[in-house]
């Protein structure tokens, strides 16, 4: 065996490192969506959340909403439930809730019980039943736009507004 003097470093082979670029899912600038069927209540839910400080992106049925949260990150999410049935939107609330990070407003149906419980087992932000044009809903807007920023901030300081997105395991 030959004799090797334990003070001499050991010639190392150079490491290269490669760097790959991704898809890393990035939220925009404070994004919301909003899933309205009805045209004139999603322009409603839009201009609120606009006036709120949100940039909007608006979708009127599930499968565009679905297709749309696979390509991107939200960080709040209205969805209208009102004079529609409720089971074609709950895949979209069901993936809505299952998003860390995410503040859903739901706006239902008056006087719906089983309606208002489901959404709010679901784990949804707020439930708003019966809202109108002269709700205030530009103000809960806001309130959420300053949530989204303190979340924002206590999940990674150098991110800013993007917030990663984990899903639950369906089998917990």
């Amino acid at each position: 065996m030959a004799y090797r003097d334990v003070n001499t470093p050991l010639v190392r082979p150079q490491i290269q490192l490669r760097f790959v670029k991704r898809n890393v899912r990035r939220a925009g600038a404070y994004q919301c969506l909003v899933v309205s069927a009805d045209a004139s209540r999603g322009e409603l839910l839009e201009r609120a959340a606009s006036e709120g400080g949100w940039r909007t992106s608006t979708c009127d049925n599930a499968a565009s909403a679905l297709t749309y949260l696979d390509r991107s990150v939200v960080q709040l999410a209205l969805v209208d439930l009102e004079h529609q049935q409720s089971a074609a939107f709950r895949p979209v609330i069901e993936r809505l809730t299952g998003t860390t990070g995410l503040l859903l407003i739901v706006c239902g149906n008056e006087g719906v019980a089983d309606e208002e419980l489901w959404v709010r087992q679901q784990g949804a932000w707020l439930y708003l039943p019966g809202v109108t044009e002269g709700s205030n809903l530009s103000l809960l807007c806001s309130e959420a736009r300053q949530l989204a920023e303190r979340l924002g901030r206590s999940n990674n300081a150098v991110r800013g507004p993007a917030v990663a997105v984990s899903r639950r395991n369906s089998q917990s």
